[in-house]
Parts: C-alpha cells; structure tokens; sequence
C-alpha cells in the first residue's frame, strides 16, 4: 500500500498516463469538458499507481476496470 502514495510520476510516467487517458476518451466519446472525464482520470492515476505502469498494461487494467466502463455505458434513466 505504500508503494501507491509513494509513487512518482515524471515526464515518462506522465506520458504513458496521458496517451492512455486520451486513448479512453477518444473511445468513450467523453470530452475533457465533461464531469466523467475527470472520474477517468482518477481512475487511470489509481490504476498505474496500482503498478499498471506500462502503456499496455494500462491499457488492458482500463478496459476492464468496471468503473470505467460504467463511465462509457451509463445505465438509462427511464422516464416519468
């Protein structure tokens, strides 16, 4: 659990996060705009800070990780 606080994110590290953040976005259809997109972005940072912290690596955790999905496929609100 330490290693998650502690981890460091330099202009690599910022690299990897960033093309797979946007890579999420441009497939989700969320803009940064949108108040999902910053619900991604944690959970992107969370998820290299779990120790996904190659490019593929953090891309497969992202497609998996049901929050995130959730986020792309929001559950219809029926109508009154």
């Amino acid at each position: 659990m330490r290693e998650f606080f502690e981890k460091t994110f330099g202009p690599a590290e910022l690299s990897v996060v960033d093309a797979v953040f946007k890579a999420w976005l441009a497939e989700s259809g969320i803009t940064k705009e949108m108040p999902e997109a910053e619900l991604a972005a944690r959970a992107v940072i969370n998820l290299f800070r779990e120790g996904h912290d190659t490019h593929e690596s953090l891309t497969a955790a992202a497609a998996m990780h049901r929050g995130l999905a959730d986020l792309k496929d929001p559950l219809p609100i029926p109508a009154r």
